[in-house]
């Protein structure tokens, strides 16, 4: 109960100060405002977890911040090489096409898809599903990032939904497999990650946008 008490209580402050950056900030500050808000994140996630014996949070941290940093390349490759995701001009530096902030903040939401999974890849796919489907939801008004020139419904793309609960499930088994490794083998399970999640989004547009794939669920 403590570690839950912990971590909602970390998170609702984040929260609070994301809402406040929002609030009170206009381009280009409020990328800057975004960046030090996922900078300050990924400095005091760890130290919390160091601090008040949370071993599972750090070992997390370890794993998702060079996966959260590597992410930044299949939404490069969506943004500047397919043109299906745009990313808005918030201010702030920017990695290529991409947002700089966005390197950091993949450990957001993947953070609770695998401390609430636990070692179970299933659960992590299905809250990976609807944590992200919230997040392509979230995202449009929020003019963080959003989906262009493909099937949409309520702003979240078509193609993206299966890739995203498949990255959930290929995050819970890369770190349950190197937990135990070297630092070399942790940074090569989360290349693992993003080169499996990059080719899974290109394969998953082409068949639902070229193809004609579709999820049934989600007709016009």
């Amino acid at each position: 109960m403590r570690a839950w008490r912990d971590a909602l209580l970390f998170h609702l402050l984040i929260a609070a100060a994301a809402a406040g950056v929002f609030f009170a900030l206009r381009p280009p500050e409020l990328g800057w405002g975004i960046l030090g808000l996922v900078a300050v994140y990924n400095l005091l996630l760890p130290l919390i977890a160091s601090r008040s014996g949370h071993r599972d949070w750090l070992e997390l941290w370890i794993f998702l911040l060079p996966l959260s940093v590597l992410q930044v390349l299949p939404d490069w490759v969506l943004t500047q090489q397919l043109g299906i995701l745009d990313f808005p001009d918030l201010g702030g530096p920017h990695i290529g096409a991409v947002p700089a902030y966005m390197a950091g903040m993949w450990v957001i939401p993947l953070f609770w898809i695998l401390w609430l999974a636990g070692r179970s890849t299933v659960t992590a796919t299905v809250l990976a599903l609807l944590v992200f489907a919230g997040a392509e939801w979230a995202a449009r008004p929020l003019q963080l990032w959003h989906a262009q020139h493909v099937d949409q419904f309520m702003g979240v793309a078509h193609y993206v939904l299966l890739p995203e609960a498949l990255l959930g499930w290929a995050a819970a088994y890369a770190f349950r497999q190197s937990s135990d490794g070297n630092p070399f083998m942790r940074l090569g399970a989360a290349a693992g990650v993003t080169t499996f999640y990059t080719g899974a989004l290109v394969l998953s547009y082409f068949l639902s946008e070229h193809v004609g794939f579709r999820l049934p669920s989600f007709t016009h």
